[in-house]
């Protein structure tokens, strides 16, 4: 028998443990890992082969993972598993140092020059726009899979592409059962990437951005908060944890400024002023000059992790990595759920996102007696009227709106 299980199992311990030296620390990719262990024990065994690298790379790429449906989750799963694949490999070489980031695939490219020339051309538009560079990873990707569409049904001159051509595209594979709020979005995207091929000359017909289908979903939004008690659950201390004071303190900021969670990460030294104790910024999302106070709880949380747990360096951002290489954090570097394993609070939470404290300092204040468009201005709004939504919160006065219905006519057995 070629693939000696116990040994490949001894392994991926060894990996495991490499990896939480190096500060991964979340429940949930260490649950992740054991799960991906049994997959590829499983793949192993079916071929009697001993683990290597080139071997099981190819069957991760076997799977589908556009959008991935054999893991049963998002191409992110897919991404997961890819990675696990590589860091066995590494720590037999010896070489698993530092937590790094492996090239998944290189994605397919029209094979038309003039459509190459309109991919380029749209990302350089977007950079000129200031959109980010996953927006535009993201943007680009979408465009470039209606281009290759188009050649594969034999459209090789965007000129030639009709109305037609576009619904026949939304009815393909790739848009089958697929999430309503991400359909929304690639159609938002594709519409404007087809008024710029319009704007730019590569097709005379003026009608195409109008010809993709038109999908409505009125829907009232729920508003979802944390009490005191998945607050207290979230702030434990876990001191065998790398990012112990980071969460803590980036809770805190979220909880007590309603900062969102890319002005958080992108939050540097010089944005605060302990002397005025206030943190002033210019917001990512509404590009909006903003100054609010900070608490001293924040502020010592802060400082705390600076002081004892931030890693050495020469970033000019206060959150950093925990694993090297160190850099300002991403979103994906935090996640609040797994501080909650093992309490009630686990099973509470409605997701696992910063949003939620935004949502909270808004509700809280909304309770005390806050006007509404003092609410509105701390929390950054452009438009005033989008704090209204926080009204459904305010339990207590929402119960003063309910009408009374003794004065409704009615017999008994009408119920």
């Amino acid at each position: 028998m070629k693939f000696d299980e116990q040994g490949f199992r001894h392994l991926v311990d060894e990996t495991i443990a490499t990896i939480i030296r190096l500060g991964t620390t979340s429940h949930a990719v260490l649950d992740r890992y054991k799960r991906f262990t049994e997959m590829l024990v499983g793949h192993l065994k079916s071929l009697d082969q001993p683990f290597e690298l080139t071997l099981c790379l190819k069957w991760v790429n076997s799977l589908d993972h556009d959008p991935a449906c054999v893991l049963s989750a998002s191409y992110v799963g897919w991404k997961a598993l890819h990675r696990f694949v590589h860091l066995p490999a590494e720590q037999q070489a010896g070489t698993l140092t530092e937590w790094r980031h492996y090239l998944c695939f290189t994605p397919e490219l029209p094979e038309t020059d003039e459509y190459k020339n309109i991919l380029v051309e749209f990302q350089e538009v977007m950079k000129e726009e200031g959109k980010y560079p996953t927006t535009i990873k993201s943007y680009s990707s979408m465009a470039r899979k209606l281009l290759l569409y188009l050649e594969s049904v034999g459209i090789t001159k965007f000129s030639d592409a009709r109305n037609q051509n576009l619904l026949d595209y939304f009815q393909t594979d790739r848009f089958k059962n697929r999430n309503l709020k991400g359909f929304q979005t690639e159609l938002c995207v594709l519409k404007k990437f087809l008024r710029f091929a319009t704007d730019a000359g590569y097709t005379a017909c003026k009608t195409l951005p109008y010809a993709l289908p038109k999908i409505r979903q009125s829907r009232n939004k729920i508003i979802t908060t944390i009490d005191e008690k998945v607050e207290a659950d979230l702030l434990e201390d876990e001191p065998d944890s790398l990012v112990n004071k980071r969460d803590q303190a980036i809770l805190l900021l979220a909880l007590h400024t309603s900062l969102r969670s890319c002005d958080i990460r992108a939050l540097r030294f010089c944005d605060i002023d302990l002397e005025k104790e206030t943190i002033h910024i210019h917001q990512k999302k509404t590009g909006v000059d903003l100054e609010i106070p900070i608490d001293s709880a924040t502020q010592n949380a802060i400082i705390d992790y600076i002081l004892n747990e931030r890693r050495d360096c020469k970033q000019e951002y206060i959150f950093v990595t925990s694993v090297d290489p160190i850099k300002k954090l991403a979103r994906r570097h935090y996640r609040m759920k797994y501080r909650t394993q093992g309490t009630e609070s686990y099973e509470n939470l409605p997701h696992d996102g910063l949003h939620i404290y935004r949502r909270t300092f808004a509700s809280r204040l909304l309770q005390s007696g806050t006007p509404l468009p003092l609410i509105s201005e701390m929390l950054g709004h452009i438009d005033k009227n989008s704090v209204r939504v926080y009204l459904s919160t305010d339990e207590a006065k929402m119960k003063r709106c309910a009408l009374d219905i003794s004065l409704i006519p009615c017999r008994r057995e009408e119920y």
